[in-house]
């Protein structure tokens, strides 16, 4: 299948075509003896005996099971020839739920950053325009994800699918000429914890990170953050290193940025100073950064 190429009926979204597809007879059987055989060959596929095992695991708190699991299947969707198809489907079908959420929150960092500072000259893109509605923008991303899931590095073994959003997202914007450290702090959560959710149902509140991101964007809106903070942040928050946390530690910040662990520690107590001023005006919420 390839997904960046697929369309949809008028009738239906690209995601729920897709999910279509992916559920047809055919494609269950070609996913049910690719899982059954590999789970006969690698330890991190023990006990998954098809599909529906595999969604099973997904549906769990086992957060880490979740990581051997999606990892496993990566190694093989990275393979060429009808294996590393199959694996790659498997891994789309499972991440689908979150496209929409990606969808959202590339359109509105996309209009945001236009509004904000016009299209980009030299860029292709520059922005969603008014003829692109959110099925177009929509197909795009299911296409992004793909490529993700078919080039997904080996080296990043945890927090897998917060790495797929997070990259697809990037993709997603660069695609459309919006620099992505611009957009950042006009976007949710896509840390670990706030992922884990859309993997097997929809959310039914934003959780502290996600509120946490709002007051982020917010704030850059509202010019009450200097460059020097926003940079700090949207590197520790959307950098690709990550710690134990899921957000980039103040050393990994620092060699990103080129200072100091010192420097960036205090950086950050300043900036999260800025941010616990911008809380006690954000309409209609008290964090717990106002503290």
């Amino acid at each position: 299948m390839a997904a960046h190429s697929f369309t949809s009926p008028s009738s239906s979204s690209p995601v729920t075509a897709l999910q279509g597809q992916l559920r047809r007879p055919a494609s269950r059987r070609r996913f049910d003896l690719a899982l059954q055989a590999w789970a006969a060959q690698d330890p991190d596929l023990d006990g998954i005996d098809g599909s529906e095992g595999f969604y099973a695991v997904l549906a769990t708190r086992e957060y880490a099971h979740h990581d051997a699991v999606l990892f496993a299947l990566l190694r093989r969707a990275g393979v060429l020839g009808s294996e590393g198809v199959t694996a790659a489907e498997i891994v789309v079908s499972a991440m689908l739920p979150a496209v929409p959420g990606i969808t959202g929150r590339v359109i509105r960092a996309s209009r945001a950053a236009v509004g904000s500072f016009g299209a980009r000259r030299g860029v292709p893109g520059g922005g969603v325009s008014a003829s692109e509605n959110n099925a177009d923008i929509q197909a795009s991303v299911i296409g992004h994800l793909w490529e993700q899931v078919r080039c997904y590095p080996l080296r990043r073994r945890h927090h897998v699918a917060a790495n797929l959003v997070r990259e697809t997202q990037r993709a997603a914007l660069r695609a459309l000429g919006v620099d992505y450290a611009q957009a950042a702090a006009d976007v949710a959560s896509i840390d670990a914890e706030g992922f884990r959710g859309p993997l097997t149902q929809p959310e039914a509140e934003m959780d502290a990170s996600e509120e946490f991101l709002e007051l982020l964007s917010w704030a850059v809106e509202q010019n009450y953050l200097d460059e020097q903070a926003i940079t700090l942040l949207v590197t520790r928050y959307f950098g690709d290193p990550m710690g134990r946390d899921g957000v980039a530690t103040d050393r990994q910040v620092g060699e990103l940025l080129g200072v100091s662990q010192p420097t960036v520690t205090r950086r950050r107590n300043r900036a999260m100073e800025q941010l616990a001023v911008a809380a006690r005006e954000f309409p209609g919420c008290g964090l717990p950064w106002a503290a």
